[in-house]
């Protein structure tokens, strides 16, 4: 291993190192890629708000990243997060089958930046979608 940290191949980001100390790890992996377990997460001025939530083991998958309060400005996600060291994320389809462009408010991703801990949670609540619509691709007429 470099000393520099770990070099990987990204997709959208070309090669890059990642230090050890940035990388978040998913114990029970994310929903459908539970044996993914190392993850880092990428935030690029051109992209912005977005950011990058990529494999460290499987560097081609990436998962786009919104604030869920860029979507919904009253998203709640329950009391059990201490905001002080917990982000709160949530995972976005850039554009499904319809051209529209979702975000899952139901299953967000927890990250812990003090102890580089990630996980994904399911909200209990029926309140919100695992497919919330960001933007129709619907053309409008």
């Amino acid at each position: 291993m470099v000393s520099g940290g770990r070099k990987i191949n990204t997709r959208q980001f070309g090669e890059l190192t990642i230090e050890e100390k940035h990388i978040f790890v998913f114990k029970e992996g994310l929903l459908g890629f539970e044996d993914l377990r190392e993850f880092v997460l990428i935030s690029e001025e051109e992209t912005e708000p977005f950011k990058w939530l990529i494999s460290m083991e499987k560097p081609e998958i990436g998962f786009p990243m919104l604030s869920p309060w860029y979507i919904d400005l009253s998203y709640d996600p329950g009391n059990s997060f201490d905001f002080n060291k917990q982000v709160i994320m949530v995972v976005v389809t850039l554009e499904n089958e319809e051209g529209s462009m979702t975000a899952n408010l139901k299953a967000p991703i927890i990250l812990d930046v003090e102890s580089q801990k990630g996980e994904q949670v399911i909200l209990p609540s029926d309140k919100y979608s695992p497919m919330h619509l960001i933007v129709s691709g619907e053309k409008q007429q």
